[in-house]
């Protein structure tokens, strides 16, 4: 629950819509309970054939004689207790019949007043013919009707407006949180952990706010209009009503409690489903190339099958607490029924020697008795769907904090430094990591890289390349040691700093559903055509792009690239990294799907440029052998240096 009121908390700038909503609740509730209490006139005027005029001529006239009556019981009772010596033991019984007496004076003295007050009302505005009164109150219950709805709809929307846009913002705080989160953090969550939470999750964590900021305080407000209402009529046998209130309560207990438990695992199964189609998608082409369809399909019906049996759960639980609710409602009336046919029927005030009421109920009060009872069935059974999708919003919501509260091992320092632009030198320092304790990828590494200089390294796969291009952009820190832009420690550094200096070019590139010049641009978004059209022809990719493509650079590459062959993402992706013109141009295997003449002419144009930046080229090619100063091996987690592979290639 503390983290749903977290959630909750997050509504705090909205308090103007929510006061707005809270006004609108009220008056929802209060023509609830008016419109069932409009009844009671209709009542009085068809079965007893009476105008209101009459009606309140004889209650007023009625309960006149009763404060006199019980004006003079009263009074002579006092004088017959002065008369009384102390000690008399009549005094404690006649003591006890002077304060019932007394109560109900002022029950009728307040009866009369209320009476008097609704008379000027009733003979100016309701009509004297009795037909004329029914035709008139029930126009007025539609409108009021009418009004009631308008109420409604207007604090649904301003609830759903809140509750939305809450969930809009932790949407972006998870998208958020999963663009600045370390590798390590990310892995143990996942692609499709955050897929889950951002759609899934949200949206129960949504439903849980909406029912709580709209249906939790307005069904309880109409239960309590329609519970006043009836106390007001006989506030002894409401109480005689709602004796069965804590059995129900104790089952819906046992309900709730099981509906937290089912969330939870709809949760988790609900995240398996997202895994299971992602990565299925993200790898479509291995699974139609080993036909492996069939089996794919199997994985996500098993995925969605296990959704679909924890969410029958729910929805059993959720129905289950519906007729327990319904129960206290039916068990209230039922109650009502039996006690207050008996005291009508046979025109008493108590029952089985209890006091009820100080004079006989009319048929009519309580019928409309009745009718508030009835109406408070209808939000108890609104009440249940409110508390499972608050329960519901609970368990989101711990999922979700979870996730935005789980710390991030690459965070900025308190006082960052600033290290020279551009810098002299780049060091490894001693540096150990592993992606686990208990496995080591590179240990006592250490190693000087001058700006300027082109440095190649090569490798067997898995021996730790690709670890080093992680650690030069500080998606890990070592956990011994330390990287450094002369002698400033990256840890003391900005990351953003860090990642400025440089551009990487993957193997695997990674473009977006965008145009070519939307990809190039990517990483400069204020550079010009002309700049865009530069970085092109120096990563060999003007050609193709003006040729082949219909729009040029306007041309959509569709999703990850996939209207593009390897090789034109792969100069793309280079193009987007010329552009930036950054310090430390990092190449990993960024030239194994292109062509060999397209591969001479990328590294004479890189040729071109070297000194300007430092160059990092992780590869297997002869030809950019050729361009490094220094030439490394990555051997049992240390850089090895060949200068003969260096010479080789000269």
């Amino acid at each position: 629950m503390h983290n749903f009121i977290r959630a909750l908390k997050k509504a705090m700038p909205y308090w103007p819509t929510i006061a707005l909503a809270a006004i609108c609740s009220f008056a929802v509730a209060a023509l609830w309970g008016a419109n069932i209490g409009a009844f009671y006139p209709i009542l009085e005027v068809t079965i007893r054939g009476k105008s209101m005029h009459q009606w309140i001529d004889e209650e007023i006239a009625k309960n006149d004689r009763a404060v006199d009556e019980l004006q003079k019981a009263t009074d002579d009772l006092r004088a017959a207790m002065q008369a009384l010596p102390e000690d008399d033991p009549q005094l404690a019984e006649m003591q006890s019949r002077l304060y019932d007496l007394e109560n109900q004076l002022i029950g009728n003295k307040s009866k009369l007043l209320g009476y008097r007050r609704a008379e000027p009302w009733i003979k100016t505005c309701v009509p004297q013919e009795p037909f004329q009164t029914i035709a008139i109150i029930v126009a007025a219950l539609m409108l009021s009707t009418m009004v009631k709805h308008f109420f409604l709809i207007a604090n649904e929307v301003l609830v759903g407006r809140v509750a939305l846009d809450i969930s809009r913002n932790i949407r972006m705080e998870i998208f958020d949180k999963a663009l600045g989160m370390d590798r390590a953090a990310y892995g143990n969550f996942g692609t499709s952990g955050f897929t889950a939470n951002i759609t899934h999750t949200t949206e129960m964590l949504a439903n849980g706010l909406i029912a709580t900021l709209g249906a939790a305080l307005r069904e309880p407000l109409k239960v309590v209009s329609c519970l006043v209402g009836a106390g007001l009529i006989c506030w002894r046998l409401l109480l005689l009503s709602i004796v069965i209130a804590p059995v129900v309560g104790c089952m819906l207990y046992f309900v709730t409690r099981r509906l937290r438990s089912v969330s939870r695992l709809q949760l988790s199964k609900a995240q398996g489903y997202h895994e299971v189609m992602l990565e299925t998608l993200g790898n479509i082409h291995t699974v139609q190339a080993y036909c492996m369809e069939d089996r794919e399909i199997r994985r996500f019906g098993d995925a969605t099958l296990a959704m679909r049996n924890f969410g029958l759960k729910f929805i059993f639980y959720t129905s289950l607490s519906k007729p327990i609710i319904e129960f206290l409602g039916l068990g209230m009336l039922g109650t009502t029924i039996v006690g207050g046919a008996y005291l009508v029927l046979n025109q008493e005030t108590s029952l089985l020697g209890i006091p009820i009421c100080d004079e006989p109920l009319s048929v009519s009060a309580l019928l409309v008795f009745f009718g508030m009872l009835i109406g408070i069935s209808d939000p108890l059974r609104k009440l249940s769907a409110v508390y499972s999708s608050i329960y519901a919003g609970c368990i989101a919501s711990d999922a979700l904090y979870h996730m935005l509260d789980h710390p991030n091992d690459i965070q900025d320092p308190i006082e960052p430094e600033e290290a020279p632009t551009p810098h002299r030198t780049l060091q490894f320092t001693d540096v150990e990591f592993g992606y686990t304790p208990q496995q080591k990828v590179l240990e006592h590494l250490s190693l000087d890289i001058a700006f300027g200089s082109t440095l190649a390294i090569v490798g067997h796969n898995g021996c730790g390349k690709s670890t080093l291009i992680h650690l030069l952009g500080r998606f890990y820190d070592p956990t011994k040691g330390s990287l450094s832009f002369d002698g400033i420690d990256f840890r003391q550094q900005r990351v953003e700093d860090i990642r400025k200096r440089m551009a990487l070019v993957n193997q695997h590139t990674e473009l977006f559903n965008d145009s070519v010049a939307y990809n190039i641009r990517y990483g400069k978004p204020e550079a010009t055509d002309a700049q865009v059209e530069l970085a092109a022809r120096q990563a060999h990719a003007h050609e193709f792009i003006t040729t082949l493509l219909p729009d040029g650079y306007n041309s959509p590459v569709g999703q990850n690239g996939c209207k593009l062959s390897g090789g034109q993402r792969q100069r793309i992706a280079l193009a987007r990294a010329l552009l930036c013109n950054p310090e430390i141009l990092i190449l990993d295997e960024a030239t194994s799907q292109i062509d060999m003449q397209s591969e001479q002419l990328i590294r004479e144009s890189l040729a071109e440029h070297r000194g300007e930046r430092t160059m990092i080229i992780i590869t297997h090619r002869e030809k950019l052998l050729e361009l490094a100063d220094r030439a490394f091996e990555v051997v049992e987690g240390r850089l090895v240096e060949r200068p003969h592979l260096v010479r080789q290639a000269a």
